[in-house]
C-alpha cells in the first residue's frame, strides 16, 4: 500500500483529506505539536519515521489577516517550514503535493491560467507565491491551486468573484488530479461565480454584502480561475 505523509492534517482541507485517503493509502498525518514544519530536525525524523513515497503539503498560516499583523509568522510558516520540508525531500525519492492558493494572484482580472504571473497583494499571498519557487526545485512536485469555501458565514460578499469549491467536495477531486493529471500546476476549480452566488446555487441563503472599504486592499476582487483539473 502506498505510503501518504500529510503535513496540516488538523486543519480545514487536513481533516477532509485525511479521511478520505484512509480509504486506499497508509496515511500519516502527525500533530504540529509532534511534527512542526518549523523544527527542521522533528520534520525529518517524522518523514524518515515513515518513510513515505508521497508528501501532501498543507500545514500553512493561512489567516489572511493574521499574516499582515504577523507577518514573521507567515514567513516562519509558510516559506520557512516549506523550506525544510523541500530540503528534507531532496535526499528522497518522495514526491511533493503542494496545495497553495489562488491568493497567488492580485485579483484584478479573474478567470486566471496556469500560465498567469504570480502577483499578490497581501503577505499570505506572497509567501503561499514564494513557497511555490521553492518546491519546484524537486524533481518530482505537483502544485495544486485548490479554492475551497471551508466555513459558512451568515453574510456573503455580492462583489468577490471566484471558483470554489465547498469543503466536501474536494478531496476526490485532490486525489484524482494526483494521481491522473501530467501537470506540474493543476487548477482544480469551477466556474467563475460572485461569493454570494456560489453560496446561493449551493442552496444557502447567506446575508448579501458589500466588501467593506477596510479590506479591498487585502482581499483580491476576482482571483477565480481556469480549471486544468481532469
Amino acid at each position: 500500500m502506498e505510503k501518504v505523509f500529510i503535513t496540516g492534517g488538523s486543519g480545514a482541507l487536513g481533516k477532509v483529506l485525511v479521511k478520505h485517503l484512509s480509504k486506499s493509502y497508509d496515511v500519516c498525518s502527525p500533530s504540529s505539536t509532534k511534527c512542526d514544519i518549523t523544527n527542521y530536525a522533528q520534520l525529518e525524523k517524522a518523514i524518515n519515521d515513515f518513510n513515505p513515497d508521497t508528501v501532501i503539503h498543507l500545514a500553512a498560516f493561512v489567516d489572511t489577516f493574521g499574516c499582515e499583523q504577523d507577518k514573521s509568522k507567515a514567513i516562519d510558516v509558510n516559506i520557512g517550514g516549506t523550506i525544510n520540508l523541500t530540503k528534507i525531500l531532496l535526499q528522497t525519492q518522495c514526491r511533493l503535493i503542494y496545495i497553495s492558493s489562488e491568493y497567488v494572484f492580485k485579483g484584478d482580472k479573474g478567470n486566471y491560467s496556469i500560465n498567469d504571473k504570480l502577483d499578490p497583494i497581501n503577505v499570505y499571498g506572497k509567501t503561499k507565491a514564494s513557497a511555490e519557487y521553492v518546491i519546484s526545485i524537486l524533481d518530482s512536485f505537483k502544485i495544486l491551486r485548490v479554492p475551497f469555501i471551508k466555513e459558512l458565514y451568515p453574510s456573503v460578499f455580492t462583489d468577490q468573484y471566484c471558483s470554489r469549491y465547498f469543503l466536501d467536495e474536494v478531496a476526490p477531486l485532490i486525489e484524482f488530479n494526483i494521481l491522473n493529471n501530467p501537470n506540474n500546476l493543476i487548477h482544480i476549480s469551477p466556474v467563475r461565480k460572485s461569493l454570494y452566488q456560489t453560496y446561493v446555487d449551493k442552496g444557502y441563503n447567506p446575508k448579501p454584502i458589500i466588501t467593506p472599504l477596510k479590506y479591498k486592499k487585502l482581499i483580491p476582487r476576482d482571483t477565480s480561475l481556469i480549471n486544468n483539473s481532469i
